[in-house]
Order: C-alpha cells, then sequence, then structure tokens
C-alpha cells in the first residue's frame, strides 16, 4: 500500500518536474520597463512593454536573429534588460544607441540594430554579441558567456540525473524511516 503511494508521488513529482515552463506563460508575463529615445532625424520614440512584445521579440525569436532558440529559453526576458526588469542591462543600451542612428521602431529597424552591434562585446568578456547569443548566454551581463552547459543536450542530462537522485533518495529515505524495528512486531 505505502509503496504503492510513493510509486504515485513519484511518477506526478517526475511530470511536474517536466512541464514546459512556456505552458503557464499568460500567468507569468512580466512587464517590461518603457524606454524612450530620440532619432537620428529629431523625432521622438516611445517603446512600451507592448511594443517589446509585437515589434521587438519577434525579432528575437526569429531564427535569423540567432542560431540558440530562445522562445523557449527561461532567459529570454533578460536579454535586453537588467534582472529586475527595471531598466536596461549593456547589450540593450547598445541596442537602443543602434536603433537612434537608423530610425523609427519597426521590425526592419530592429533587424538591423541587433545586426549593427552584433559584432560588438557589450561586456568586455571577450565574446561578441553574437557569440553568447548564440550559445545561449545573455550578451549584457559579463557573468554569462559561452560554456557547454549552455548545450541543451548537456541541459537535458542534467535534468535526468536530478530526476535520478530524486528517486533514489525518496526510495533511500523510505526504507530507512519505515523499517520496522526487531521485536517490535
Amino acid at each position: 500500500m505505502y509503496l504503492r503511494a510513493i510509486a504515485i508521488g513519484l511518477i506526478a513529482l517526475m511530470v511536474i518536474m517536466n512541464i514546459p515552463l512556456n505552458q503557464v506563460h499568460a500567468q507569468n508575463e512580466v512587464i517590461f520597463p518603457t524606454i524612450y529615445y530620440t532619432t537620428y532625424q529629431g523625432y521622438n520614440v516611445t517603446i512600451t512593454d507592448l511594443d517589446w512584445y509585437n515589434i521587438v521579440y519577434p525579432v528575437i525569436y526569429s531564427s535569423n536573429f540567432s542560431t540558440y532558440d530562445w522562445k523557449k529559453s527561461p532567459l529570454k526576458n533578460y536579454i535586453l534588460f537588467d534582472y529586475s526588469l527595471t531598466g536596461l542591462n549593456p547589450y540593450g543600451a547598445e541596442f537602443i544607441l543602434a536603433l537612434q542612428s537608423i530610425g523609427n521602431l519597426t521590425q526592419a529597424n530592429v533587424t538591423k540594430a541587433f545586426q549593427a552591434i552584433a559584432n560588438l562585446d557589450a561586456t568586455g568578456d571577450g565574446y561578441t554579441n553574437q557569440e553568447k547569443l548564440n550559445a545561449g548566454a545573455l550578451p549584457g551581463f559579463y557573468n554569462s558567456t559561452p560554456t557547454s552547459f549552455n548545450d541543451p543536450t548537456v541541459r537535458a542530462t542534467y535534468g535526468y540525473v536530478f530526476t535520478a537522485l530524486v528517486v533514489v533518495s525518496v526510495f533511500i529515505l523510505y526504507f530507512v524511516f519505515n523499517r520496522k524495528k526487531e521485536g517490535n512486531e
């Protein structure tokens, strides 16, 4: 009886751990900060939360932006913004400066701005912005660098190892704490 309950609990735990985070995206949507800039022609432009979602992020999610699939990444919100999502990180600042020199906020201009800063190094850590993006690292953070952990196959392996450790730990704890003491039968 107890073994069956533990098995069901473990299966439920594994299912819960493997639910993709993007399925609950509507409940956890972030609000991006409003950013203002002036184009080289003197036009004032405001980038609102909806503009980030409807104009900028579709470019980020496109295959022309990076070889890495940013749409599925839990780090996607920090490509241009600091961890508090209240301002720009250095890569985001480079993006806005490039956009100022290109013009108004359109998907074509956003694409051009990203292309203009692709070979720059926003944080001075020795990796270009594009190298970091292609590896799944954040170009606006000096401590986010291309490593083998950003390889999806390595991430999957760590997930399986973690799941196996949880299962083994639960069984060990069950047998340690549920053993019948000799003489108490």
